[in-house]
C-alpha cells in the first residue's frame, strides 16, 4: 500500500500539469526561480520608493524655494519669476553672463521701482498727474489687447474684411488740374485776373508764363503730382472740390495757381497686392475693439454716477 501511495501525489501533480510529469526536483527549480523573480520585484520597488524618497526630500524645498518670492516691499512681494525676465533682459542687453553681483543689483532695482511706484500712488499721482495717468491707461490696454493674442484670422476671414473695406485699401484718387505759373516779377493784380479766368473756365495755357515742364491734361496720383508741382502745392490741389481755385502758392522762382478739373477713382488693388496691409489693420481694429470690449466690461462692473449742473436740471 505504501508502494501505491508513494506513486499516487506523482499522478496528481501530473494530472494537474496537463499530463506533463513533473517531479519534486522540478517544483524545487521553479519554487527557487519564483522566489528569485520575487525578490527581484521587491528589490525593483525598493529602488523606487527609494528614488520617490530622495526625490521628495531634494525637490520639496526647491519647489518651495520657487514658491518663495524674491523681495517683499511693504507686503508687495516681487516674484522670482519677475527677477528672472529683468536679468534676463539685462543679459540679453549686455551680451554678457550675469553675475550674482548684477542680480543682486537687478533686484535692487526692482526694490527701488516699487518703492517708488507706492509712493506715486501715495501722492495720488495716478489721479492728477497726466503723463502718469497716459502711461497707466495705455499700460492697461496693453493688456485688455494682450488677451487676444494668438488668435490669428483665417484667409477667408482677411479677404472679407478686404472686400468689406475696399475703399479703405483703395489708392487716393486722382485728379487732373490745371496749372499757371507766373514768375516772380509779376504785379499782384495780374496774378489776381489769372485767378479770375481760371474760377471762369479759361484755359490755362494763355494765361502764365512758360516754365520748363509741361503740365499733363489727364489724372494723375497725387504722389505724381508732388514730383511735377511740389508737396505744399500737391497737398494743397487734392483739397480742393472741382472747379475750385487755389490761392497763389509760392513756388521757386514765382508763384502757381491751380484749378481742379476733376477727380477719378484709382482702380482697387487686388487682394493679393495688399495682403499685408490687409492683416496689419485688421489687427489694428481686432485690438481696438478688444480695448473697447474691455472698458465696457470695466464699466458694467463700476458704480459710474453722472451728477447734472442745476441749469441742466432746469
Amino acid at each position: 500500500m505504501l508502494g501505491r501511495l508513494s506513486h499516487a501525489p506523482q499522478r496528481q501533480l501530473h494530472e494537474r500539469c496537463g499530463g506533463t510529469r513533473v517531479g519534486f526536483p522540478d517544483l524545487r527549480q521553479r519554487a527557487a526561480a519564483a522566489l528569485k523573480r520575487s525578490d527581484t520585484y521587491y528589490f525593483v520597488g525598493g529602488v523606487v520608493g527609494i528614488a520617490l524618497a530622495l526625490l521628495g526630500a531634494i525637490g520639496a524645498p526647491q519647489l518651495e524655494l520657487a514658491r518663495r518670492p524674491a523681495a517683499i516691499v511693504n507686503g508687495v512681494p516681487i516674484t522670482r519669476d519677475v527677477l528672472a525676465r529683468a536679468v534676463l533682459a539685462l543679459e540679453n542687453d549686455s551680451r554678457n553672463p550675469v553675475t550674482a553681483e548684477r542680480e543682486a543689483a537687478v533686484l535692487e532695482r526692482l526694490i527701488e521701482e516699487e518703492l517708488l511706484v507706492q509712493h506715486g500712488v501715495e501722492l495720488g499721482l495716478a489721479e492728477t498727474d497726466f503723463a502718469a495717468r497716459r502711461a497707466l491707461v495705455q499700460s492697461v490696454l496693453s493688456l485688455a489687447v494682450a488677451e487676444r493674442a494668438g488668435v490669428e484670422p483665417s484667409e477667408e476671414e482677411l479677404r472679407r474684411f478686404f472686400r468689406e473695406n475696399a475703399g479703405f485699401f483703395a489708392p487716393a484718387p486722382r485728379f487732373s488740374a490745371s496749372v499757371v505759373f507766373l514768375n516772380a516779377a509779376s504785379a499782384p493784380a495780374r496774378i489776381s485776373d489769372a485767378s479770375a479766368a481760371l474760377a471762369r473756365g479759361v484755359d490755362a495755357a494763355g494765361l502764365g508764363d512758360p516754365t520748363a515742364i509741361e503740365f499733363p491734361r489727364a489724372p494723375l496720383p497725387e504722389a505724381e503730382w508732388r514730383r511735377l508741382i511740389g508737396t505744399d502745392a500737391a497737398r494743397a490741389a487734392a483739397a480742393l472740390a472741382p472747379g475750385q481755385v487755389s490761392d497763389p502758392i509760392a513756388t521757386s522762382g514765382g508763384v502757381l495757381l491751380i484749378r481742379i478739373d476733376g477727380f477719378a477713382a484709382a482702380p482697387a488693388p487686388a487682394y493679393e497686392a495688399v495682403a499685408p496691409q490687409v492683416r496689419t489693420e485688421w489687427e489694428r481694429r481686432a485690438g481696438e475693439a478688444a480695448a473697447r470690449a474691455y472698458l465696457e466690461r470695466l464699466k458694467r462692473r463700476a458704480r459710474i454716477e453722472r451728477p447734472r449742473l442745476p441749469e441742466e436740471q432746469a
